[in-house]
């Protein structure tokens, strides 16, 4: 999301790096001065914020969000179900306030990503073997923000060196990025090569699927 120069810029559609580098910006108590003009009237009350105070969004907030990633479709409803039945165990209550905190935004945006592959169970066994209890994310894997982050760096790097993902060149990546883990036990890598591999395949299909509704929408064949 940052030009040549390192300067921010809003775009059209976010790339879910896009968003990844958003959120960990937020997690730094930092909105780039380049949002505010398109962001929502609800979002001006982050300018506000204390310097100390943690950013808390609404789940208003998290739709929007999410909507500005490409081949992406959020609904507050949805969303609210979520949180009260499917995935409650995982995301918990409102953490900032009445908000929700910066890492379980990251959390119903990896669920979104693995809703397309996935039904609700095989989601709840991912988010089990890499997070824990949610009012204590130091005792997880690996946060949601990094997580996010993980998927959405490796997607970005696959597809630059080709448009046609196959098995062994993405474990190929995961795995050259765990080397780099050294925090994390063998046991640990495993878990999370586990759930990379996934979100990386969920991306992907998220992108097809959307390229597949343009010709069935306009019956053009155009991208």
């Amino acid at each position: 999301m940052t030009d040549e120069k390192g300067v921010w810029a809003m775009v059209k559609e976010w790339t879910r790096m896009d968003m990844a580098e958003f959120l960990e910006k937020m997690g730094q108590g930092l909105v780039p001065a380049e949002y505010r003009q398109t962001m929502p009237k609800s979002f001006q009350n982050f300018l506000q914020k204390k310097s100390k105070e943690e950013f808390g969004l609404t789940m208003s907030n998290i739709v929007w969000l999410g909507n500005q990633l490409e081949s992406a479709d959020y609904s507050e409803p949805a969303l609210k179900n979520w949180v009260k039945r499917e995935i409650k165990e995982y995301i918990g209550a409102p953490q900032v306030g009445r908000k929700y905190s910066i890492q379980q935004a990251a959390l119903l945006f990896i669920v979104k990503d693995l809703k397309v592959l996935l039904d609700f169970e095989a989601i709840r066994k991912i988010l089990g073997s890499i997070f824990n209890n949610p009012v204590e994310r130091e005792d997880d894997i690996i946060s949601p923000v990094h997580f996010y982050h993980a998927y959405s760096s490796l997607y970005d790097q696959l597809m630059n060196q080709t448009e046609l993902l196959s098995e062994e060149n993405i474990k190929e990546e995961i795995q050259q990025y765990l080397q780099k883990q050294n925090d994390l036990s063998k046991e640990d890598k495993a878990k999370i090569f586990d759930a990379l591999m996934v979100a990386i395949l969920a991306v992907r299909t998220n992108f097809l699927k959307a390229w597949a509704k343009r010709y069935v929408m306009d019956g053009k064949g155009k991208e």
